[in-house]
């Protein structure tokens, strides 16, 4: 009959070492396989073209679209609106704010509404050529609406057109990184 180990290696010091061991070497072995695949977590890493300065108009020069964009790209070590001119310009050209009802409760109110924002926006080079023609972004976003609680569903509805908001500014600047990078010689 052979004796049973398994018990008396489970509990000893030295079985819990090395069962440590092998999975450090398991997930160390995990990770060198996903980097050596190219997987990047979202955000990590450089960007495709990164800007050096940019001048940012809009058609509504003082609206919070603007505001979120100058204070992104100042957040990020861009130069906005130099003294001496950027290399590229960045027309926000329209936006729009779209709010609808897409559901309905039993008593014939409002259950639902979908928020969309839509941005048009070009950006140009230092001789004026269009690099990235007009070009619209949209964001959308559902909320549920409270009748009950009017104040929380408004306050809501502001979050989420803040966060629309972010997420715009974001993708454009992607785009533009991206643009500046293919206009390069």
């Amino acid at each position: 009959m052979i004796p049973d180990r398994s018990r008396q290696a489970a509990g000893s010091p030295s079985a819990s070492c090395c069962r440590t061991a092998y999975r450090g070497l398991w997930l160390a072995g995990l990770v060198w396989l996903l980097a050596g695949c190219g997987l990047q977590l979202r955000g990590s890493g450089e960007s495709a073209g990164q800007l050096q300065a940019l001048d940012v108009s809009a058609t509504n020069a003082y609206g919070q679209l603007v505001r979120v964009m100058r204070q992104t790209l100042a957040s990020r070590g861009v130069v906005v609106d130099p003294a001496d001119g950027a290399a590229y310009q960045l027309q926000l050209l329209g936006e729009r704010a779209i709010r609808r009802a897409v559901s309905t409760t039993s008593q014939i109110s409002v259950a639902e509404y979908v928020l969309r924002l839509e941005v048009d926006f070009e950006l140009f080079d230092q001789a004026g050529a269009s690099i990235m023609p007009l070009s619209t972004i949209s964001a959308e976003r559902i909320y549920s609406f409270d009748r009950s609680n009017f104040g929380g569903s408004s306050e809501e509805e502001v979050l989420l057109n803040q966060e629309m908001q972010v997420d715009i500014v974001q993708q454009i600047i992607r785009r533009a990184e991206v643009a500046a990078a293919r206009s390069r010689p």
